[in-house]
């Protein structure tokens, strides 16, 4: 079972100098969690409503894809490189 990411360090490295910040991924899980609980009803109800379409089934999946891909972000290092500006993101 793949685990979720923890951490995320942010490096804004410009001309006059750099930050770096690390943001802690794992306080943000149970935000997202009450957000899924309180529009888990209005998700519900649209797959319902767009179950005979055939959408409905495609409604959940998107879910669990989402939820697929946040799990699989740990790892992930993206740099980006403009003149002098540097901004680099790495997940773990």
């Amino acid at each position: 079972m793949k685990r979720p990411p923890m951490l995320m360090y942010m490096r804004i490295q410009g001309e006059k100098g750099g930050v770096g910040l690390w943001l802690p991924l794992f306080l943000l899980l149970p935000l997202a969690l009450v957000v899924f609980i309180i529009l888990s009803p209005l998700i519900l109800v649209g797959a319902i409503v767009l179950w005979p379409s055939g959408w409905g089934k495609r409604a959940f999946l998107a879910l669990r894809a989402a939820l697929e891909i946040f799990w699989s972000m740990r790892g992930l290092s993206v740099d980006v490189h403009s003149g002098r500006q540097c901004v680099s993101v790495s997940v773990i």
